[in-house]
């Protein structure tokens, strides 16, 4: 069965490529089809300088000067059970952009073999090379027997339904009972686990953790894996290892667990994270409850909610828990039966456990006062969903008290989480004016001197300057966000911004300084090749100039992989000729999901 071609019919003989590379870790597959590119010639143009922070990801350089890309883009966030990842969608965004620019260098369509065996983190950036392929002239992509898979490595790690998505989204008609078993599963196999990049590191790691080596260094291979799969969003290897790992607990000694964890985090290559962070492990029950929350944290991110609850659950099993790993246990079944399930009841019980589990006596130690800070916080989100904004208020104060003093990591994310909360509460209970005042006080937190913070507390700034009346301090602010986002090549961003702002200054009249914001937000989408927004672009741009756009701008929209139903909307507008009224508006959050490289339906 073949399927998935966006190339031509009688063009050049293709680039064949196998990228069966297994879950061992992230953007492997992605580095052996880039690779093949490039020793048949390809160098990519432009890309790899103009983005040298996501390609350092794929092939680091040495001497290369570019700011990490942790330092620019955002990560996963367990503590708000978000998949979300700006880091994850960069790398993918970048590296579907040079299998498009390489294959047009060589003039020939890539044709990917094994593509049903890649790791999950690059059969997403193969989908959504196929959707950028659709919006340029060159020889396109190929795919090969995509029904073919790998055996699942077990039921906790079987992810054929996200499969089976990705290439419904990449154009192959395939179901349940096209998958076939074909594929060789032959461990790390081609994967480069001597290099520098972080797939090296991640290959090594799964290699020592089902290796022949001692239950000690198996399972600090374990715990350092997890952690680097959280952050390079490979939920596959994560629920794997963390399977893995329970049952080389067996046995294992509670006054191992220190060394063990010293030796876990030499090997993660993590800086001290604000996420995922294993520090409050005590006993051999405790570690076995951290990869329970491995377990439900990428159940969740896959949108597997029923097992991510059950998976929270079983953190409380043992006997000699830390509290505030029982804590912990409450309040990520909360967090989904809140925000995922709207089951607000059963999530109150589970908060009032958890607060019992941390009583709240004077001199707690420190990671005592931070969980119940969270514990709060996420109480406040229960009386907010339930339109409680009085209750919801009074826990955000409760939090903030828990706090105070606090400047670990972990603290330092809760308190911009909360100034961050408070001033949403305000905005819903229509205090604009006070929830800009303490927006403003956003600024004073720990940790917002950077680029990527003023980028989204600008934007807000700007929705709630709108809010206020107050529309030449919100293109101020809309402006600064701009500049954030080009000091980085934040494409995705600058052109949801740019057609936003391109928006808001037409309808106030300026029709030449909305035009050049939507020209420049058609040449941000055609960066990203995404055909919905280039088609947006095109609205806005004959909105500007006072014409109806052509027909091109509806079939470009019909491109689209990602919004099928949204530019079929646009599309017939188009032809209606009433397309500028779905052009976007101002919000008051920048957070968008990644949709381009998501595949949950």
């Amino acid at each position: 069965m073949d399927g998935g071609s966006t190339a031509p019919t009688g063009t050049a003989a293709s680039v064949q490529v196998d990228v069966n590379s297994g879950p061992s870790a992230s953007y492997c597959g992605l580095q052996l089809a880039l690779r093949e590119l490039q020793d048949r010639g390809a160098t990519f143009g432009t890309l790899p300088e103009r983005y040298s922070s996501e390609w350092a990801e794929l092939f680091p350089r040495s001497g290369g000067g570019e700011p990490k890309l942790a330092e620019i883009a955002l990560a996963p966030s367990e503590r708000r059970l978000h998949r979300e990842s700006e880091q994850s969608y960069r790398i993918l965004a970048v590296a579907a952009a040079a299998l498009c620019e390489g294959g047009e260098e060589l003039g020939r369509p890539l044709e990917l073999h094994g593509v049903g065996g890649a790791d999950l983190a690059s059969l997403r950036g193969f989908m959504r090379a196929v959707e950028f392929a659709k919006t340029r002239r060159g020889p396109g992509i190929l795919l090969d027997s995509p029904h073919l898979v790998r055996t699942p490595i077990g039921p906790e790690a079987d992810f054929s339904a996200e499969r089976l998505r990705c290439l419904r989204r990449m154009g192959v008609a395939v179901g349940p009972e096209d998958l076939r078993d074909g594929l060789r599963d032959d461990g790390p196999g081609s994967v480069d686990t001597t290099g520098a990049t972080n797939a090296g590191r991640e290959a090594r790691l799964w290699s020592a953790a089902f290796g022949d080596g001692t239950a000690y260094d198996r399972l600090a291979a374990v715990l350092a894996g997890c952690r680097i799969g959280f952050f390079s969003s490979n939920w596959e290897s994560m629920a794997a290892l963390a399977v893995l790992g329970r049952e080389l607990l067996s046995g294992f000694p509670d006054n191992g667990v220190e060394e063990l964890l010293v030796a876990a985090r030499e090997q993660d290559g993590q800086a001290e994270a604000i996420e995922f962070e294993p520090g409050i492990l005590r006993t051999t029950d405790d570690v076995r409850a951290f990869l329970a929350k491995v377990l439900g944290v990428q159940a969740t991110f896959r949108g597997c909610q029923g097992q991510a609850l059950g998976y929270f659950r079983m953190m409380r099993a043992g006997e000699r828990l830390s509290p505030e790993v029982r804590a912990q246990s409450h309040l990520y079944a909360a967090l989904t039966l809140t925000k995922r399930m709207d089951h607000i009841a059963d999530a109150v019980g589970e908060l009032d456990q958890g607060f019992a589990a941390l009583p709240g006596d004077a001199g707690d130690d420190d990671s005592v006062r931070r969980e119940r800070g969270w514990l709060h916080n996420l109480r406040a989100l229960t009386h907010f969903a339930q339109r409680e904004l009085r209750e919801a208020f009074g826990h955000e104060k409760q939090a903030l008290a828990c706090i105070e003093g606090l400047n670990d990591p972990s603290s330092i994310h809760l308190r911009i989480n909360l100034f961050s909360n408070i001033s949403v509460l305000q905005e819903r209970a229509g205090r604009h004016e006070q929830a800009a005042r303490t927006w403003s006080r956003f600024k004073e937190a720990a940790g917002s001197a950077n680029a990527g913070f003023t980028k989204h507390h600008a934007y807000r700034a700007a929705g709630l300057a709108l809010l206020n009346g107050e529309r030449d301090a919100a293109l101020e602010d809309l402006s600064k966000t701009l500049v954030c986002a080009a000091e980085f090549n934040d494409d995705f961003h600058e052109t949801e911004v740019r057609l936003e702002v391109g928006t808001l200054v037409l309808n106030g009249g300026q029709r030449s300084e909305a035009a050049e914001h939507f020209e420049r937000a058609a040449v941000g989408a055609a960066r990203i090749g995404d055909p919905y927004r280039m088609a947006l672009a095109q609205v806005g741009r004959a909105a500007a100039a006072g014409v109806a756009p052509g027909g091109e701008t509806g079939a470009l929209a019909r491109l689209s992989l990602t919004q099928p139903e949204r530019a079929a909307r646009l599309a017939e507008r188009v032809a209606s000729g009433d397309a500028a009224e779905i052009l976007p508006r101002v919000r008051t959050k920048l957070n968008r999901p990644f949709d381009l490289i998501n595949f949950q339906e």
